[in-house]
């Protein structure tokens, strides 16, 4: 009895230190930007700001805007707009005076943004792409904090009315009851309203916004820092600042009515594709299209069933057949279906594409007729759903991913990602439509090296290099049954090899985009397994790291010791600066090794209480049991695990991360394990992962 109280007593205590420890960490982005902001201060004070300083800067709140800019007042030579709600943080106007001096040839920039709390905290941190024509077309993502040279003002007409209107005295008064309201209500008010479709609009139209990127630069500026702390959430995209007059929301008016090549690639396949065609003539009425079949060797049978399936098509619409016995390469029997197209558009759809909505091959039209917009694809949810499967394509240093993947698209995902339309960096093939002379002068999908996977990624990065921007219409979805064609790559060992050597090929052809892809800003988790939009909170930390030092054991670990109810997922074991700058890092350099290794995952005891362990990661070498070395690692909060743990008590600290000297341990591969001891008892637990950590 004594024993149980005593243990308890140690368990209670283990518990409050748990839930001080996950208080603390629960707050992340402000633990985050504590870190972040020290960082950028040490920067500030060392840059040389007199080019800037010779600006004279003026802030201007959005209750004031407009009459502020038609007024005939003179003005400062950088005007910064802030919302009413909320103030700039203290080196906002610094960098907004460097960026100007730095960039004379761009007019107008914005900067990223969150909220402070009722308690005063700093939450719901905004960090924003690049310039998004598509997406600004859509909400006003520019937000809270905007800044534009005066000389911009002579370029633009940005009111019905002069300064000669004040004059009237009633139109002064008017202006300041105007003035008044939109100070205590909310985004969807007329001055607001004016700010976004007036104003903002005929800046960005002034300056380029809508045209195709010269050199690759972005026309319109983006300071990737928080300048503002909003004391509310924004929330674009149930605003009604948006009018019909702007094309981000579907206008049947503005879907041009041009012939649309549909070109499917499907073998084996005839009732997977008869009900992807069958789709197509139910959804699709007001625009002229043909359907471009490319059959890579069916069986006779099938063969047979493809041909009577488009023969009963071709008595309402227009099909052709191309059977073409080949290896299955996607690129390859996309451009073949492609050359034999008669579109001015085309649309690459996969035949396992289920369409449900109206009017959808209109919505991909709008945009891809445009002459600025280069690829453009559409929402995808699991058949029967309202799970994501595609809601755009993400460039994280690791490789592309599907951001949002998996989760729920009833439920609005970082200030709207997965709502209205959106600029991505690429969109997947499974339903990618683009201009033919466009396709063609880019030269089509590259069949040598990517005949199977990365090839709708490869072509959408070429045609962002060309300076067209890409688009996904989150406002319009497809249901899609995944691979249900060819299953899934990642199951076989010689596909994966090749998924493995195509990757590589795709990185090494567009290096610099998976450093830095424009519409995900690069303070955003480059790990390619979360789904949802968070702050890298460890890439700060790990470009000033805390070495570990590795404890050597001097007696073997007990075997009775090793039990699979400690489960352990080790996520990266390689250096920091692969972490950091991704797979294309030069691990065999010197500078690259030059910060050490990083080790993360997460590991939990099931059906247990987590609070009363304290975990070590444990590394032997790979070909042997000894030595073994000891590293001591903190608690990393991580909600994704604890959202698919069952039975667990104290289950939000399950992450793990340690750092160690480059040359910590001698060279070699060492099996990285997990050590977990319970504190309030003797147990002793101990697991191996597979992952291999090599030093060099």
């Amino acid at each position: 009895m004594l024993k149980q109280k005593i243990r308890q007593y140690f368990v209670n205590r283990c518990d409050e230190e748990y839930e001080k420890e996950l208080a603390n960490k629960n707050n992340a982005y402000a633990n985050w930007y504590t870190s972040h902001k020290a960082e950028l201060d040490r920067e500030l004070k060392e840059k040389d700001h007199s080019e800037g300083a010779t600006f004279s800067v003026e802030q201007v709140k959005y209750s004031h805007l407009r009459n502020y800019v038609i007024s005939g007042t003179k003005k400062a030579d950088i005007i910064i707009a802030v919302d009413d709600d909320g103030y700039l943080t203290d080196y906002a106007e610094t960098m907004i005076r460097d960026f100007f001096a730095e960039n004379p040839d761009i007019g107008m920039v914005y900067g990223d943004e969150d909220r402070i709390d009722e308690r005063g905290g700093l939450c719901d941190p905004w960090l924003k792409s690049d310039w998004a024509p598509d997406t600004f077309l859509s909400t006003f993502y520019i937000g809270h904090v905007f800044a534009f040279r005066k000389t911009e003002l002579l370029m633009i007409n940005p009111g019905l009315r002069t300064a000669d209107t004040f004059e009237s005295r009633a139109k002064i008064e008017e202006d300041k009851d105007e003035e008044a309201k939109a100070a205590k209500t909310d985004l969807d008010d007329g001055m607001r309203a004016w700010i976004y479709g007036s104003f903002c609009m005929k800046l960005a139209q002034a300056e380029g916004g809508f045209t195709r990127r010269s050199g690759g630069k972005f026309p319109i500026g983006h300071i990737r820092e928080v300048l503002y702390h909003a004391t509310r959430k924004h929330n674009p995209w149930d605003s009604k600042l948006i009018h019909g007059s702007l094309t981000g929301r579907y206008s049947a008016e503005s879907a041009a009515t041009r012939l649309i090549s549909i070109i499917i690639p499907s073998k084996d396949n005839p009732k997977v594709l008869a009900s992807c065609i069958h789709s197509i003539e139910k959804y699709t009425e007001s625009l002229p299209y043909e359907l471009i079949i490319v059959d890579n060797g069916s069986s006779e049978e099938n063969r047979k069933a493809v041909e009577a399936l488009l023969a009963s098509h071709n008595e309402t619409g227009s099909a052709l057949y191309l059977y073409e016995p080949m290896e299955f390469n996607f690129s390859a029997m996309c451009n073949l279906g492609a050359s034999h197209a008669n579109g001015e558009l085309l649309l690459f759809l996969n035949d396992d594409i289920e369409i449900r909505r109206p009017e959808w091959l209109s919505y991909l039209s709008e945009k891809a007729k445009l002459p600025y917009v280069g690829c453009v694809g559409m929402k995808l949810l699991y058949p029967n759903s309202d799970i994501i499967q595609h809601a755009g394509v993400v460039n994280v240093h690791a490789g592309p991913i599907h951001k949002l993947q998996y989760l729920s698209n009833n439920e609005e995902h970082y200030f709207g990602f997965n709502k209205g339309v959106r600029n991505v960096i690429a969109v997947t093939g499974a339903c990618l439509m683009i201009r033919t002379d466009l396709f063609r002068q880019v030269g089509g999908f590259d069949a040598g090296k990517f005949a199977v996977a990365f090839n709708d990624i490869d072509l959408c990065l070429k045609v962002f290099e060309l300076g067209y921007y890409n688009v996904v219409r989150n406002n319009m979805y497809l249901y899609h049954h995944e691979s249900l064609s060819r299953g899934d790559d990642r199951k076989d060992d010689v596909k994966s090899r090749r998924l493995s050597r195509e990757l590589e090929s795709l990185l090494a052809a567009h290096r610099p985009l998976f450093a830095d892809d424009p519409f995900y800003h690069p303070y955003l988790v480059q790990d390619p397994a979360e789904r949802e939009f968070t702050v890298s909170v460890e890439d700060v930390e790990l470009r000033n790291p805390h070495y570990t030092e590795p404890e050597k054991l001097e007696k073997p670990l007990p075997e009775k010791w090793e039990d699979p109810v400690l489960k352990i997922g080790v996520e990266f074991a390689n250096s920091v600066d692969r972490w950091l700058t991704g797979p294309l890092t030069d691990t065999a350099g010197e500078k690259s090794l030059t910060s050490g290794y990083y080790i993360r995952g997460y590991a939990f005891v099931i059906n247990a209480d987590q609070a009363v362990y304290e975990r070590s990661i444990l590394l032997r070498p790979e070909n042997g049991t000894e030595p073994v070395y000891r590293l001591a690692t903190d608690r990393a909060y991580r909600p994704d695990i604890a959202d698919n743990l069952q039975n667990q008590i104290h289950d939000q600290l399950t992450g793990f991360g340690t750092v160690i000297r480059r040359n910590a341990l001698p060279s070699g591969r060492y099996q990285v394990g997990m050590l977990a001891k319970d504190r309030t008892s003797r147990q002793r637990l101990v697991n191996w992962s597979d992952v291999i950590l090599v030093i060099r």
